[in-house]
């Protein structure tokens, strides 16, 4: 790429039809050093562009001050994902790290990001809350803009979806006796929450 660069340097800045001077080999030689630095310094610049793992570190523990320096530096951030193709959000959901939910919402996080990782069962944030039972983090989703009935793989088999509500229902008789569950079901249940047999049997209504 730089040898092409050159070329068409030499081809249309520097005619052949005139003998170069002294300030025309000091412009190529300009050229040929700002092109070597651009092209060495170019996929440094674009990594730096990229989270590292102090960012996703501080996403799932919980640290709102790092996350917040970070997307000051780097605003694009909001939207980055792991390369298992989980954002910021999926994973301060691990632990309902409700500073960072807060945080990350205000500077426009989307609620409904699914991961895209082959695995990660298209889960979006909520779905992460729910399992972890975390109710504060799920009414935060969910008061701003979180999709209560969006559907998800099943983790039995990956074929059938599921809601949140199922997942709480599931949870509910798994987990006799803990609460967090109880009042799981019953927040998702003010905000519309839905199976996916009540979905399915509105829709042939």
């Amino acid at each position: 790429m730089i040898l092409f660069l050159l070329g068409v340097a030499n081809e249309h800045i520097f005619p052949r039809r005139r003998k170069m001077d002294e300030i025309d080999h000091i412009l190529l030689w300009t050229i040929k050093v700002c092109l070597v630095v651009l092209f060495v310094t170019l996929p440094m610049a674009l990594a730096e562009e990229l989270p590292g793992d102090n960012y996703w570190l501080a996403c799932s523990g919980g640290d709102a001050k790092i996350i917040e320096r970070s997307l000051e530096q780097n605003p694009a951030w909001i939207h980055a994902t792991t390369d298992n193709g989980e954002a910021c959000l999926h994973l301060a959901g691990i632990y309902g790290h409700g500073e960072v939910t807060t945080l990350l919402l205000s500077k426009g996080a989307d609620p409904n990001i699914r991961s895209t990782w082959e695995d990660g069962l298209r889960m979006h944030p909520l779905s992460w809350n729910v399992f972890g039972g975390h109710v504060e983090n799920a009414r935060l989703l969910l008061e701003n803009g979180a999709d209560v009935n969006a559907d998800f793989d099943s983790m039995v088999d990956k074929v059938h979806s599921v809601t949140v509500t199922d997942v709480a229902l599931q949870l509910q008789d798994v987990e006799d006796g803990d609460v967090r569950f109880e009042m799981m079901l019953s927040l998702l249940r003010k905000h519309g929450g839905k199976t996916m047999e009540e979905i399915r049997n509105a829709n042939e209504l």
